[in-house]
């Protein structure tokens, strides 16, 4: 939290109880607005949503926290490793889980058919997780 506090700091800004609380229940699985507020309620904490949302527009701003959306169009937010990984999704229950692959052969695959110059990708995998199938 300590360097988070830092980053924050570095920018202008503060590391409100508020902003703390969302840190607190951020990890590196994504996780909805709702989701968050569901935690945080867990915790007896009450943060408002427009807070949650400002935050996390500030964080992801601030490369602290990675934004990402599914195939419902649904903004998940993790905190940012700045390890690049993909996602597997569960279409039934919804649990997310990272995987890290090597891409290399699928960015040749499209570079041989493309002219297309990638700078970023994000690949996601629907299905069923092994409790779910």
């Amino acid at each position: 939290m300590v360097q988070i506090r830092e980053e924050l700091a570095a920018h202008g800004c503060r590391m409100t109880k508020p902003r703390q609380e969302i840190f607190a229940v951020l990890n590196h699985s994504p996780q909805s607005v709702v989701e968050i507020i569901e935690k945080l309620k867990k915790k007896n904490l009450s943060v408002d949503k427009v807070t949650i949302y400002r935050s996390l527009t500030n964080f992801v701003k601030l490369g602290l926290v990675e934004e990402t959306q599914f195939k419902d169009k649904i903004s998940v937010y993790e905190l940012a490793d700045h390890k690049h990984h993909h996602h597997l999704v569960c279409e039934k229950c919804g649990k997310i889980e990272d995987i890290c692959l090597d891409e290399n052969l699928l960015v040749q695959a499209v570079k041989k058919v493309s002219s297309f110059q990638i700078k970023s990708h994000h690949l996601e995998f629907f299905g069923f997780c092994k409790k779910c199938h």
